[in-house]
């Protein structure tokens, strides 16, 4: 009689989780743990703080942000020393709060999120989800995105959609914020949640940047080409290629308050001396002339057609023949193509690109609908998907005119 289903996952789950533990001997990789000393990193680390399991159902019905939030807001993981525990008496005075209230929010994240611990009864103590929100600034920014620009966001959009507007100012993230202007217009006005948002951003993971660098050739450009980072934040794609690419130039282009004190940030060396930071709205016309490459990346998933449009539209009068416009970022596949987890998290960025900015992520088609209403003159357009089954894709086209 052959293995009835779930024998065969076990199966399966057997046999990964050794290849998994051969791989962490073999390159002598800490084993994931949840314990204070535990290995940490700004992203893989904050996923217990951000979502619950998906596998674990009931958990998930029943979760409830607004602790976390508290661990946020209230800075209590700063509080906590790093070396012993802490009694919730001393700890809620630090955090001026009342002692039962602080109680319910410690342990109701440490079962749900693995964000503290209680060792003995009464006492708070770090674990290394925890840990990492006390000492890693990026984990802090990150948790600030999520829960004062998403939360507030998300709980808005049905009432935003209901409007059925392709104004990109009308969102929930408008709506929660009680403002007629779009996300990226509201945040200019707030330059300390441009800053952190700019911080959450560079964030991005060095697969996708090395991805980035390997599906376009960048290497069989001219020396001393010009590539402009459109929307590049704080620049740290551009510095990412520029050391990989030590013949090419970079502008990186974006809001005043986004660069601002950005090319300070850059370490000295070569590559930093071929990294300049330009204000631009890429709404208005592209500055550069003749560069060989525009890049926007992670960029036109924040708006919706008929501003992408635009913003391509923009570059056409600077556009010399044979430049080339690289997108990198979301390519939606089909339904049910991916496995459960990555169809689970490439659906939720599609959310969240809703809620935020009214806008959506795009399969392929959708990526040569734009070029093509944009200009005819938009050729040889490809898309090269990162990873077999990946969700992000690198997309050059070529002016052709």
């Amino acid at each position: 009689m052959p293995a009835s289903r779930i024998v065969q996952l076990a199966n399966v789950i057997a046999t990964q989780t050794g290849v998994f533990d051969a791989h962490l001997q073999e390159h002598g990789i800490t084993e994931p743990s949840f314990k204070p000393k535990g290995p940490t990193g700004p992203i893989e680390s904050m996923q217990p703080a951000a979502q619950v399991p998906p596998e674990d159902q009931k958990a998930k019905n029943n979760s409830n942000f607004f602790p976390l939030v508290a661990v946020y807001r209230f800075k209590i993981a700063s509080l906590v020393p790093t070396s012993s525990p802490i009694a919730f008496s001393d700890l809620s005075a630090k955090c001026g709060l009342l002692e039962h209230d602080l109680r319910q929010i410690i342990r109701y994240t440490a079962v749900h999120h693995r964000v503290f611990c209680e060792p003995t009864k009464g006492f708070v103590a770090h674990t290394a989800a925890s840990k990492l929100l006390a000492e890693n600034p990026l984990a802090t920014h990150l948790m600030g995105l999520t829960f004062d620009e998403c939360w507030p966001a998300h709980n808005r959009a049905v009432g935003a959609i209901a409007q059925c507007s392709d104004q990109a100012n009308v969102s929930g993230y408008a709506l929660a914020n009680d403002t007629s202007l779009n996300t990226f217009q509201l945040l200019s006005q707030h330059p300390d949640r441009t800053q952190r948002f700019a911080a959450a951003m560079a964030t991005t993971s060095t697969a996708g940047l090395d991805a980035l660098s390997t599906h376009f050739a960048w290497v069989q450009l001219p020396p001393n080409s010009t590539m402009v980072d459109i929307g590049g934040s704080q620049g740290h794609v551009s510095l990412h290629l520029a050391q990989k690419y030590p013949h090419l130039h970079f502008v990186v282009q974006d809001l005043p308050e986004v660069i601002e004190g950005a090319a300070a940030k850059l370490l000295d060396g070569d590559a930093k001396d071929r990294i300049e930071f330009v204000a631009h709205d890429m709404f208005t016309k592209q500055p550069v002339q003749g560069a060989q490459v525009y890049l926007l990346r992670y960029v036109l998933h924040d708006w919706r057609d008929r501003y992408c449009i635009d913003i391509l539209q923009k570059l056409i009068p600077c556009l010399k023949a044979g430049a080339r416009v690289v997108i990198q970022d979301h390519l939606l596949a089909e339904p049910g193509t991916m496995s459960l987890l990555q169809e689970m998290q490439m659906r939720s960025m599609d959310a969240i690109m809703l809620s935020l900015c009214n806008s959506r992520e795009r399969e392929e088609d959708d990526w040569r609908h734009l070029f093509a209403v944009a200009d005819p003159r938009f050729a040889a357009f490809t898309a090269h998907r990162i990873g077999e089954s990946g969700s992000s894709g690198v997309m050059p086209v070529e002016w052709a005119p």
